[in-house]
Formats: C-alpha cells, structure tokens, sequence
C-alpha cells in the first residue's frame, strides 16, 4: 500500500535525469533553421518510437518557430535599450546673408550688410551614471561692410568639454541601465516562454502518441472480439444442422457479428483520427504525408518505481519555468521602482565647461577722425586655429542647477504604486509556489490512482478470460445459451478495453507528473541550446558599487 511520499507509478530516472545511453537532443533558440513543407514520411508506412516522434515534433512543429520568433524580437530589444549609451556625433553647417538699414552712426554703414558661415562639430554621449560628455569644435566666418569693425572678415573658432552630472535625480547607473534591466529579463522571460512550449509540445506529443498507441490497440481488440463473434456465428450454424439449438440463435450470432463489425469502422476512424493528431504536432504540412501510416513501436507496458513527494516538490521548487518567470517579473518590479525612487529625488546637477577660443581675420586700421584706411594685416582661419592650439585664450565654467517640484505629487504617487506592484508580484509568486506543491501533489495522487487501475484493470481482464473459457465449454456441452456467450464475449471486450484505457492514464500521468515536477525534458534527454545571443554593449562601469543609486538608498526608502 502507498502513502503520500511514495508511489509505484514514476520511473526513477524522472528524478536522477535521463537514462544511461540516451543521448541528448539539443532544442536551439535561432530562428529561421527549420525547413518549410519537407517531407517527413517519404512511404506509405512509418514507424516511430516515442523518442523519435518527439525529436520529430522539435525539429518541425510550427509553434516552436513562431516562439523562436518572439525571443529573437525581444533579444533585438536588449540592443534597443542599449542604445541609450550609444555615442553621437552632430555636423552642421549654416551659410546666411543679411541687409538692413542703418538707424544710427554706430552701425557703420547706411545699409549694414553681413555675410555669416558657421561650421560646427559635437561629439557626446550619455555616461552609465546618467552625466553626459561632450566635445565640440565650432567655427564662425562674419564679413560686413560696417566700418567699426577692426577684423573684416572675421573667423572665430572654439574647442570646448562639456560634461554635465546629475547628483540626484537620475544619478547612478542602475538607474539609467534600468531599463537595459528590464529589456534582458523580458528577454529570460520569452525563453522561459520558449522553454514551457518546449515542454507542452512533448507532453502534448506523448499524449497523442499513446492515444495512438491505445487506439490500435483498441482496433485490435475490436477485431478479436469480432473473430470470437464469427466462431460462435459458425458454431451455431453447425448445431443448428444437427438439431442441437433452435434456428433463432443464428439471428442473435448474426445480429452480434454486424454490430461488432460496425465497431471496427469506428475503432479504424478513430486510429485515423489519432494519427492525424499526432501528424499535426509533428509538423506534417505535405498532404502525402497525412496518408502515410504511422506505426507506433514503443509498448504501453512499463516498469514503475518509487519517488519521494517531499523531494519531488523540492525540485518542482527550483525547475519550475514558472516560478522562474513570477521571480523575473518580481526583479522587473523591482527596476522600476529603483526609477521610481530616483524620480522623487530633487534635481540637482553638476555641470562643467573648459575650452580654448581663438580669433583671427584681416586686421584693418582706419584713422579714428577721417575712417580712412591706414593699414591691412592679411588674416584667415588658421590664426584661430593656432590661438586654439597654443592655448592663448581659456574658458572655463562650473555650474549647480537644484530644483524640486513643490508637492512632488506625481512623484509620490508613482513611487507609491510601484511599491503596492512589487508586494502584488511577491504575494503572485508565493501563489505560484503554492500552485506547484498542489500540482505535483495532484500528479502524485493521479499516478497513485493510474497504478491501482492498471493492477485493477489487469485482473478484471484476467477473470473475463477465464470466465469465457468456462461459458464456452458450457456452451459446447449444451448447459449455456448463445445470448449467455456473446454477452460475456462483450465482457472481456470491456476488460481489454479497461485495461488499456488505465495503461493509457498511466502514461499520460506519469508525463503529467514530470511536467509538474519540472524533470520532462531532462527524463526525454532533451536540452535547451540558448543558440541565440544576448547583444549588450556599454557595460563599462555597471558593476561599480559606489556608482549605483541603490548604494546610497535603501530598497524601501
């Protein structure tokens, strides 16, 4: 008798991993790698175990390719959240003309006309602590026909860093890597996503395949119980000639013999229709294959062990992709209530300026009483240039910029709301861990009850035999009627089609179970190959401690 830590109905190797010889079958994340509209079952006959159907139905079934599809996505979004940190580089050029008239004697001329030309390049990017760097190269040509000008054309040039920093409000890199953060676990949570799919087409695949397995079966039975039929149909036409029993019983042997070969038309519509099934998920698309018959080789007949519930729920705790997602999920909530935090700080920032500018030009000298030309210096752009590069002329600035939202309302609430998010998503995960401990408990439970059928269902069948033996040899010494034989015929019909039903449970729940203990594809030998990369870049610095916000705060705060 079992109780409720152990059961005879769960292989070993569900727990200490696949079976000594069986190779791994490793299942790639990249999309693009399966083959559309190939044939899969080049004759008309195809035999498959339970391993290569399910080896079939990775390589082929559409779903998984459609999931591979979505990972891609989400891994091309890590890369779009990296973009942040993207350097840039910003070129501009402006060439404009000017004509005005003069209202008064400072402006040089009666009508005062300039011709401007701007060159400028920046180079900048955003620092993981949420400062932003930046150099610039700008250049000015300024020709007018005013007469108070001493440089005529004129060039100016400037070299300048700028560097910006915020110290509150958006400071830190876990704060601007946040939704880097985030973008990488929706990622871990698309191939979580990959990985239950995964499994659901296994155990959907299992499933079928013993549907399969169970409806020939079934057809087996079915045409047995009708060759036992027609014995007793030929039996019966003989003792009718020799007198032994009444015209009538050849109605009634008649009768049985063409509703049992009415049921072999449903029992061979029905292995169609499994058959189909399982075409289904293992990607059949050619309609050649769907004519083709399968040929299940693997038996419903299977050696059982013992298995620990207190253990099994252990490892249901730590390989459950489900709990794994609630944890991802909680870890997003958490990203964005670090923003949320960093968001009800002031805003306090630390900028920088230094650089070097430089001017040059043709120098023209007038006499200050008549404004007639005294001298011309030659000058062009390469005097600023060399100003620039000697260091003649320095610049340098420092600023602090504070300000706060009086109230911070917004701010609040949002901080608020995500704090009632992240203890919804930790209550969510302790649901989810209850879930698991009730579903392995329900598959021990039904592996337990499937066990008990089978032994059940074994000996119900074994007694149907010996009873139509004795009915039969009743029935030959003339102490048992036609209506009593054909009647226990159905009985064992019944029994055989009991037995395989329960036989059938059995699988379908020992697979039931594996799904909730989280050992499936490991029992299968199947691995999951994360072929697709994760692209990142930037990463310089997220691994500081003093640089991150959450080193100056608490979680709660």
């Amino acid at each position: 008798m079992l109780n409720h830590r152990s059961l005879l109905a769960v292989t070993l190797f569900a727990l200490a991993g696949p079976a000594p010889g069986l190779t791994q079958q490793p299942v790639a994340t990249t999309p693009g790698t399966q083959v559309r509209g190939q044939r899969l079952a080049p004759s008309h006959q195809l035999s498959l175990s339970l391993r290569e159907a399910t080896v079939m139905a990775l390589e082929h079934n559409l779903n998984l390719e459609i999931s591979r599809l979505n990972l891609a996505s989400a891994s091309q979004g890590v890369l779009a959240a990296s973009g942040v940190f993207d350097p840039f580089v910003r070129l501009d050029f402006v060439e404009s003309s000017s004509e005005s008239p003069a209202t008064n004697q400072l402006v040089g001329a009666q009508v005062n006309k300039q011709d401007r030309r701007s060159f400028n390049i920046n180079f900048g990017a955003l620092l993981p602590t949420g400062g932003e760097a930046a150099l610039g190269w700008n250049n000015t040509r300024n020709k007018t026909n005013s007469t108070f000008f001493f440089l005529n054309p004129s060039y100016n040039s400037s070299l300048t860093f700028s560097f910006t920093q915020p110290l509150l409000r958006s400071f830190g890199t876990d704060v601007n890597r946040a939704r880097i953060e985030i973008a990488r676990r929706n990622r871990h949570l698309n191939l979580l996503d990959f990985e239950k799919l995964v499994i659901n087409t296994v155990q959907q695949v299992e499933s079928a395949y013993w549907n399969l397995v169970y409806a020939r079966e079934n057809l087996k039975v079915k045409q047995q119980s009708l060759k036992l039929a027609q014995d007793l149909l030929e039996q019966t036409r003989i003792r009718v000639r020799v007198g032994t029993s009444a015209p009538i019983d050849i109605v009634q042997s008649e009768a049985t013999v063409a509703a049992r070969e009415q049921d072999i038309i449903l029992a061979e519509n029905a292995v169609q229709a499994a058959a189909d099934n399982l075409k289904i998920l293992l990607g059949f698309e050619d309609p050649q294959d769907f004519l083709a018959e399968i040929v299940p080789t693997d038996s419903l007949q299977a050696m059982t062990e013992r298995v620990d519930f207190q253990q099994a729920v252990q490892i249901a705790l730590e390989r459950r992709p489900e709990l794994k997602s609630r944890v991802l999920q909680t870890e997003i909530v958490q990203e964005n209530l670090l923003l949320a935090r960093s968001a009800l700080l002031p805003q306090l920032d630390l900028g920088i300026n230094y650089g070097f500018v430089g001017v040059g030009g043709t120098f023209t000298q007038r006499d200050p009483r008549t404004g007639q030309v005294v001298s011309v210096v030659p000058g062009n752009w390469d005097d600023a240039l060399r100003q620039i590069r000697d260091r003649d002329f320095a610049q340098w600035s420092a600023t602090l910029t504070f300000s706060y939202s009086l109230g911070n309302n917004q701010a609040k609430a949002l901080l608020a709301q995500r704090r009632y998010e992240l203890a919804a998503a930790q209550q969510a995960l302790a649901v989810q861990r209850q879930a698991v401990i009730a579903e392995v408990r329900a598959a021990v439970r039904n592996l337990e009850a499937s066990a008990k059928a089978i032994e059940a269902a074994v000996k119900a069948r074994q007694l149907a035999e010996r009873n139509l033996e004795a009915e039969l040899k009743k029935f030959e010494n003339g102490m048992s009627t036609n209506y009593q034989v054909l009647q226990i015929q159905e009985d064992l019909a019944a029994a055989q089609v009991a037995e395989l039903q329960a036989r059938v449970a059995y699988r379908q729940s020992m697979v039931g179970y594996q799904v909730a203990v989280g050992t499936l594809l490991e029992t299968m030998g199947i691995q999951l190959a994360d072929t697709l990369p994760e692209p990142e870049v930037h990463t310089y610095w997220k691994d500081v401690p003093f640089l991150k916000l959450s080193y100056y705060t608490s979680a709660g705060s």
